[in-house]
């Protein structure tokens, strides 16, 4: 199964402005979600920059690691999620799986994964979940 997103909020900091020998950013992000899947999620990502390009940053190369918090429906079943994401952003292409860890109101008792995929314009997260 499949769900689009775009993302609405992208906030991103060095974690230490003074420490240039430790490329760690924070990054504040929220994705509306649509298809079968569909609401709002909310990331706190740690970004590791591995390769950064300053005038463009989807050029960029960084290891990641975060957490998403999804609230909507599922299927038509609402309720909250909340994954672990870990993987890499190479230069435009996220690969950054994540794995639910805990799930709450009618959504309780899923379980599975996702992963992203790019085409074009289109944003996707493909699920593997189940109750």
């Amino acid at each position: 199964m499949e769900a689009t997103f775009s993302v609405s909020k992208w906030d991103e900091k060095p974690v230490d402005e003074t420490r240039k020998d430790f490329p760690v950013n924070s990054a504040r992000v929220e994705y509306e979600i649509d298809g079968v899947l569909k609401g709002k999620a909310f990331v706190e990502y740690l970004l590791y920059y591995l390769e950064s390009n300053a005038t463009d940053g989807h050029l960029a190369t960084a290891k990641i690691s975060g957490f998403l918090h999804f609230e909507g429906t599922y299927q038509g079943r609402q309720g909250t999620f909340t994954a672990i994401e870990q993987g890499i952003f190479d230069k435009g292409n996220l690969d950054s799986p994540g794995k639910i860890l805990k799930a709450t109101g009618n959504l309780e008792g899923l379980k599975g994964f996702y992963h992203y995929t790019f085409s074009g314009q289109a944003s996707k997260m493909m699920l593997d979940f189940e109750f």
